[in-house]
């Protein structure tokens, strides 16, 4: 059944996505929104089905090889899709939540020019991601790594005509570019140990040819690991994302809650069993991940824009899951993930009814007292930053308060008070855009106050199933008196001993107390500083609104010094050089076949004096031997 259901299921977005390529001219918005949409719901009802069967046949992963397409010794790529707990659950965030951001976008860009462009570029997104999940061998999971670059450079850069946005997306391409030489040399050494591109074979060799803590081991893994940091957003590569928000906003709801940036964290927890006879890689994961989530929310406070907020929110808690991954608790890393795609999606597709009806105003400073106007989207927005802060009962309180305690109990205790510090801001920064943007006075622009209303229903609907998810989704991962259902169903990722206790009862820790604690005195004294007092609020501190200065100082370092060497290649080197050593062969070529122009004189006595000559020198070397 799987070898039937599973290329159907992922190439249906690829068909949407060439049918409104091939039909761009002839489709009109109704059936580019029944396409694209349509697309993404089969390939999630067909992922249901697979999940049902996979259950059925006590969740044992299959094999589907569709075809060999690289038939080289040591590679031997077979498009093989592989089928177990980890990928389905991924594909069905992504087709689930993915066909919510679908449906929100009929009623998003609706008056767009590039409806169909959009859709198709939308559905191409969702396929390579499919792809990359679903990948058996790396070479294949890397066209799918590939493929969401590219496809989220189309989707930055889709107001193409805009400066901001046209920049956004070559940033966003080549930074991701640096990470994928990671990714690409760790693929071949992966080659060149195991003499297969196969995850599984990888994985399993792993074990037995390599102890704990072999520096070829040690090697891959840290290639791997950059990889996923140019496409999960972590220090030193994180500058791509929060440019990323010149895109429309439900672009940026997909990249942040379903796709992309969660392909670190996946690529992670897939070859788990590498990174774990890495000791010192593991090391360095928890600290780029722990200082990532504390940067990332420090800058987020200071920031005026309401997408950046949310933007600088996302490195920060995919800093929390590479801290979990960093002290072994992979299933803590995967737990959070998927709270975090319901909860990032809520939040992005609420600002997202702001922002269209502003007209694309972002900035929080030209907002205020909105909630009398978004009289349902203020509370939708308002649940997914209670969620994202960490109160319980909502979702994500329960996968940040387990991250939380598996960082201590591993005894990391100073990454543990950065990942507390990270989480308690969590709540300040969410809570301060709430109030901005919804409560305190207007600072409506004239013009925009008397046509300002609730956003359509076709917009309310997918936000409002995204709340209900954040809401109830962390029953997916904790239990009074028994095995939660996602603990059980990834139990393949390694779950630990102290995981499946911590969320198999009613455990109160001192951990869990501060953590709450601190996210409800963060949430309550933001709320009513920015409520009451908010006009003795000073301006945001330029350090963490500049981001410590990090884009500048890649400028000064970095982006000058090589426009710099390429302005004195293209203006001495290359016509100096390059086009002189060129023009210099040429002619010596030329004047080369003159002299040899001169031996065909078309005489026969010429000619026979020649064969002489040679006959001469070849007696002569003869006797000389």
């Amino acid at each position: 059944m799987m070898a039937n259901i599973a290329p159907i299921a992922l190439f249906l977005p690829l068909v949407g996505f060439l049918s409104l390529v091939v039909l761009h001219r002839w489709v009109n918005r109704v059936f580019t929104s029944i396409i694209a949409c349509s697309s993404i719901a089969l390939s999630f009802i067909l992922f249901l089905f697979l999940l049902g069967h996979y259950l059925s046949l006590g969740m044992e992963p299959e094999k589907t090889t569709l075809f060999q397409f690289v038939p080289l010794k040591g590679i031997q790529a077979n498009f093989t899709l592989y089928i177990d707990s980890l990928s389905l659950l991924m594909a069905l965030i992504i087709t689930g939540v993915g066909f919510l951001i679908h449906l929100y976008s009929v009623g998003y860009m609706d008056d767009d020019e590039s409806f169909v462009r959009y859709f198709a570029f939308l559905n191409f997104f969702v396929f390579c991601m499919l792809l990359l999940v679903l990948a058996g061998h790396l070479l294949t999971l890397f066209i799918g790594w590939e493929g969401v670059g590219l496809a989220s450079y189309l989707l930055i850069g889709f107001w193409y005509e805009r400066p901001e946005a046209a920049r956004a997306a070559t940033k966003a391409f080549v930074v991701n570019r640096i990470g994928d030489l990671g990714f690409l040399l760790a693929m071949i050494l992966a080659f060149t140990l195991f003499g297969t591109g196969e995850i599984t074979e990888i994985l399993t060799a792993a074990n037995h040819q390599f102890a704990e803590g072999s520096m070829a081991i040690v090697a891959l893994t840290l290639l791997f690991f950059i990889g996923a940091t140019g496409k999960s957003a972590q220090l030193p590569l994180y500058t791509w994302l929060p440019d990323a928000m010149e895109g429309p906003t439900p672009v940026s709801a997909l990249i942040h809650a379903a796709t992309m940036v969660t392909a670190g964290v996946y690529l992670l927890v897939r070859l788990h069993t590498l990174f774990l006879l890495a000791p010192f890689t593991m090391q360095v994961v928890g600290i780029v991940g722990g200082v990532t989530s504390l940067f990332a929310a420090l800058c987020a406070i200071a920031q005026t824009d309401l997408k950046r907020v949310l933007a600088f929110s996302t490195v920060s808690q995919l800093g929390l899951m590479f801290l979990a991954c960093g002290a072994g608790a992979f299933y803590s890393a995967m737990f959070h993930l998927t709270m975090h795609a319901f909860v990032k999606a809520l939040l992005f597709l609420s600002a997202g009814n702001v922002v269209h009806m502003l007209h694309n105003t972002t900035e929080m400073g030209k907002m205020g007292g909105l909630h009398t106007i978004f009289k349902k989207t203020h509370w939708f927005f308002l649940i997914g930053a209670l969620a994202l802060s960490g109160i319980p009962p909502f979702a994500a309180f329960f996968s940040k308060d387990l991250i939380l305690e598996q960082e201590y109990l591993a005894g990391d205790i100073l990454l543990f008070y950065i990942g507390l510090a990270a989480s308690i801001l969590t709540g300040i920064y969410m809570m301060r855009a709430y109030c901005l943007t919804f409560w305190g006075p207007s600072h409506l622009e004239p013009h925009l106050a008397g046509s300002i209303h609730e956003a359509p229903k076709i917009m309310l609907i997918p936000v409002a199933l995204l709340g209900v998810l954040a809401i109830i989704g962390g029953c997916l991962g904790y239990t009074y008196d028994n095995i939660p259902l996602l603990e059980g169903f990834l139990k393949e990722v390694g779950v630990t001993h102290r995981e499946i206790e911590l969320h198999s009862g009613f455990v109160l820790t001192p951990e869990t107390w501060v953590a709450a604690g601190g996210a409800f005195i963060g949430v309550i004294l933001t709320a009513l500083l920015y409520t009451r007092y908010q006009h003795l609020l000073i301006k945001p501190i330029s350090l963490l609104n500049k981001q410590f200065y990090v884009n500048e100082i890649y400028e000064m370092l970095i982006v000058t010094p090589l426009k710099k060497l390429s302005i004195m290649i293209a203006s001495f080197f290359e016509p100096a050089l390059f086009e002189g050593l060129i023009g210099w062969m040429a002619v010596s070529a030329k004047g080369v076949a003159k002299q040899l122009q001169k031996i065909q004189s078309g005489q026969i006595r010429s000619y026979l004096s020649w064969m002489v000559l040679g006959s001469v020198l070849l007696i002569l070397y003869v006797i000389g031997q």
